[in-house]
């Protein structure tokens, strides 16, 4: 195969051979394919869009361009991903309490993107916690606790890593098909059986719009499925924060909360919907209602807080430095510019203020301060008057404070109600 074939075959809308995205696929992970060129592919695709066959196809290279893993006999395994929110801490809560339901969770996740945090920035906060454990030692927690949290390897999938930083540097990162390859190469190389998709739409998501939400939903669930992976995916609401917390350690605290019987209803409430999907495609429970009751039981009982506690020590992590950590310097309050019913400030405006504070990247070189963050006090749909706090700005100095205050303040959305049901569609 010559890439420039294979790259203008792609420019002209022509159907790439299987077999040459599988030499492609492994020329961009050994190095032999030139950054140019796999950009140039890319922005191809991106105008030409993909076939279902090139992206299942593409998939399959991509997984194998690396090692994927192998599992002894034992209770289902399952995982979930989210395509990128502010304040979603989901995973973080999902993963143990997955586990307590009688679930193996190999979870591989990411960093933050954009304006959306990531979970691995999150876990980080917690003082000596390991998120770059080899495959070898992942599998053996997997199989002693039910749940580990780590980062992607150098092992697993290493022409996605590749595509994915072109992908961010070449604007081609909203294409469909390309999103899919990227987040199945992943998965699959877990070897997983039951995958459960969180797709975010609202301001706060890549996918605003409705039928690009539902498109890329409906695309998960149908190439997972051609490598006969259970599945289903969940379109959630995503135009206001999750949760009262957006930033890093403050996410963690209230996924403390969460796993403590406490924490906001409606974030409990999709962790247990997403948790629930993937216990009854997994077989652990015989139906939607048997799975969400147990999911519940679950959380009030400690259980999945055991095994968070267990997961976190078995990765280096202590919960007790995290709970005595120092907090940001200085801590603003946001007041209310009138009265009237506030249904939140616009979760994409959060995001970026609160990567501007440090909470976030804007290259992948750049240190994350997991301190910073927002905390909403007001609750979402009710009536506020004027001057009344509606939430506090965690920063590092005075100045970002400020700052980040004026940002979220100008985005309080007002006289609207937030959605009851965070869940908008299933598939």
């Amino acid at each position: 195969m010559k890439v420039t074939d294979l790259i203008a075959a792609k420019r002209d809308g022509r159907e790439v051979p299987k077999g040459d995205l599988y030499e492609f696929a492994a020329g961009v992970a050994e190095g032999r394919v030139a950054d140019y060129q796999a950009a140039a592919f890319l922005m191809a695709a991106y105008i030409r869009g993909l076939s279902r066959a090139e992206t299942v196809a593409l998939t399959a290279a991509m997984r194998d361009s690396g090692s994927s893993l192998e599992w002894s006999d034992g209770p289902p395994l399952a995982d979930k991903h989210s395509t990128g929110g502010v304040g979603d801490k989901v995973s973080i809560v999902l993963a143990p309490l997955a586990a307590a339901c009688g679930l193996r969770v190999p979870m591989v996740s990411g960093r933050s993107l954009g304006h959306t945090g990531g979970t691995l920035d999150k876990l980080e906060s917690i003082p000596g916690m390991r998120v770059d454990l080899t495959l070898r030692e992942f599998a053996v927690q997997v199989n002693d606790l039910g749940a580990c949290m780590i980062g992607q390897t150098g092992e697993m999938a290493p022409a996605d890593r590749e595509l994915y930083a072109l992908r961010d540097a070449t604007s081609t990162v909203t294409s469909i098909p390309l999103i899919c390859t990227s987040i199945l190469s992943k998965k699959l190389a877990e070897s997983t059986e039951v995958l459960v998709f969180d797709v975010k739409c609202g301001d706060g998501a890549f996918m605003s719009d409705p039928e690009d939400a539902r498109s890329l939903a409906r695309t998960l669930v149908e190439i997972a499925g051609e490598f006969g992976c259970r599945s289903s995916a969940l379109i959630t609401s995503m135009d206001y924060p999750l949760g009262r917390m957006v930033g890093n350690a403050l996410e963690v605290d209230e996924c403390l909360d969460l796993l403590e019987g406490r924490g906001p209803a409606p974030l409990r409430s999709l962790t247990v919907r997403l948790t629930a999907r993937m216990v009854e495609l997994a077989g652990a429970a015989p139906g939607p209602d048997e799975a969400a009751d147990l999911c519940e039981a679950r959380l009030d009982d400690g259980s999945a807080m055991e095994v968070f506690r267990r997961m976190v020590e078995a990765q280096g992590g202590s919960l007790q430095s995290f709970r005595a950590r120092e907090p940001a310097p200085v801590r603003l309050e946001v007041r209310a510019s009138r009265c009237g019913l506030l249904a939140g400030p616009g979760a994409r405006e959060v995001g970026e203020a609160v990567r501007e504070l440090g909470g976030g990247r804007y290259s992948t070189d750049d240190a994350i301060d997991h301190r910073v963050g927002w905390e909403s006090l007001a609750e979402p749909g009710t009536e506020v008057s004027a001057g009344e706090p509606v939430g506090v700005v965690h920063a590092a100095c005075a100045e970002d404070a400020e700052r980040a205050s004026e940002r979220i303040g100008r985005a309080l959305v007002w006289d609207e109600q937030p959605p009851d049901d965070l869940v908008l569609e299933v598939l």
